[in-house]
């Protein structure tokens, strides 16, 4: 009888075994595609992603991070919150929800972007379609493979501000695997409060504003605190934008609130010296809106309490409207974040600490030019006067020298070997807009950077594209404004 029952009982033991083994090893193969990540806060889950790149290697995947509470009740309209930390593994393979923006009839989108890129708004809107005041998150991307440049085994940081004039947008959008991989580099993007969320002040104690700023200002104090925690060097990190991400960077530069959060910038396509970087009437548009959904109250706090209680649908859905080249909400001078004007700031070289590359993209005045006029066959002599007239009209308050300026514009912006071709003067005049809005602010920063010896680096960007979404006489295509 015990031969005949051995055999059974060996069997089940190699089973079991065979069993064991197997557990382990698919327990060994979970753990490298989702890698957990400890931090200050508490372990995230991850997902090793493969890029579909022979010569990129894997990256590991840490999304829908919370760097902040959410500002929802009370902390609608006040600085963020450090996050609270969480029991077990927190799941971090999906995106977090976006922060609020109105998209009904996309009018925010086609104001931003040129006509010619509407054919992309499909795939913008899909990433903007779930959306809570919950949304003070991020997304950080980690190459896997060594590399001789690491420094004690950590690697360099790039942290990615999102643009969209400060109304739209979101981190979540900009998959930063190939440039982590391609690079080297720990990638990550970030959400932070747009539009309303981002810009609302009453000019005074009761809402101080800037809160958009001080959303990207906590989520570097996350990553300064806990970026150890994905092999992350705290003391090599860079941040960029472009757009309204590039006024962004550029404005954290002058901000004392950032001392110690980052080393290096790079600013692409705007500065905090831009026409549209900085709201010079807050109060305004704050009144502005609070009439339309019934919070007129003379004090200030009384008004913000009040529109503290509204949803948020209910505040994004009105459309303040800015003066034309200005934005309705935004960053502001607020004496702390911001202390002073942008130019005293530079002048003052508060932002020597930092090594900076600026840069602009041909034909960037595009945008401008194609809401002008009828700009298909080239420009008249009549549209080209009225666009000059209606960009000093517009930029340049004062009447004294009004006539002059706008004669001198003319005169500079007109090529005198061609002056009768309407697509000379389109040409012109998309240089004077790119000029005035991106070149012009972006060679003053530069300069302003440079003359006390700091490091400063500069590019101009020249690629003709080669797609059917744009017009076929425009030079070069700049749609990066809004990511």
């Amino acid at each position: 009888a015990w031969l005949l029952a051995s055999p059974p009982k060996r069997s089940i033991s190699r089973l079991l075994l065979w069993m064991g083994l197997l557990s382990v090893c698919l327990a060994a193969v979970h753990a490298q595609q989702h890698p957990v990540a400890t931090t200050n806060y508490g372990k995230l889950r991850g997902v090793k992603v493969t890029l579909p790149n022979e010569i990129l290697g894997p990256v590991e995947q840490y999304l829908g991070i919370p760097y902040a509470l959410a500002p929802t009740g009370e902390r609608r309209f006040q600085p963020p919150e450090p996050p609270m930390s969480w029991p077990g593994i927190r799941n971090a393979t999906h995106f977090a929800p976006v922060c609020p923006q109105f998209l009904e009839d996309r009018f925010l989108l086609n104001d931003m972007l040129p006509v010619w890129f509407t054919a992309n708004l499909d795939t913008i809107v899909s990433y903007v379609q779930e959306q809570s005041e919950d949304c003070l998150y991020l997304n950080i991307y980690v190459p896997t493979e060594d590399d001789i440049h690491d420094e004690n085994g950590l690697k360099p940081v790039m942290v990615y501000i999102h643009g969209g004039s400060y109304v739209e947008g979101t981190g979540n959008m900009i998959d930063g695997s190939i440039l982590a991989s391609y690079g080297n580099v720990i990638v990550i993007t970030v959400n932070y409060r747009v539009g309303v969320g981002l810009g609302f002040s009453t000019g005074d104690q009761a809402a101080k504003g800037n809160y958009g700023l001080l959303d990207q200002i906590q989520a570097l104090r996350w990553i300064k605190e806990n970026i150890h925690a994905f092999k992350g060097d705290p003391k090599r990190v860079t941040i960029f934008g472009s757009g309204a991400g590039a006024s962004c960077v550029s404005l954290l530069c002058l901000s004392h609130y950032s001392e110690d959060l980052f080393q290096k910038a790079i600013i692409q396509s705007g500065t905090a010296l831009s026409s549209w970087a900085v709201n010079y009437q807050p109060a305004k548009y704050t009144r502005s809106l609070a009439e339309k959904v019934g919070c007129n109250m003379l004090d200030t706090i009384d008004l913000v309490e009040c529109l503290q209680k509204k949803s948020y649908k209910e505040l994004i859905e009105q459309y303040v409207t800015p003066a034309k080249y200005h934005i309705a909400f935004g960053p502001v001078i607020d004496g702390d974040v911001i202390p002073d004007d942008p130019q005293i700031l530079m002048e003052q070289g508060e932002f020597l600490n930092y090594d900076i590359m600026l840069g602009v993209n041909q034909g960037e005045g595009f945008k401008f030019v194609d809401g002008i006029v009828d700009s298909e066959d080239g420009v008249s002599a009549n549209d080209f006067d009225f666009a000059v007239s209606d960009f000093v009209d517009h930029l340049y308050g004062y009447p004294e020298g009004k006539d002059t300026l706008r004669e001198t514009i003319k005169f500079m912006y007109t090529d005198w070997a061609d002056k009768e071709n309407p697509e000379t003067r389109r040409k012109t005049l998309v240089a004077l807009f790119t000029d005035h809005q991106w070149v012009a602010p972006a060679v003053a920063t530069a300069d302003l950077h440079a003359q006390y010896g700091s490091p400063t680096y500069f590019y101009a960007f020249y690629h003709h594209c080669q797609s059917d979404m744009k017009p076929s006489w425009l030079v070069c295509c700049s749609v990066a404004h809004f990511v």
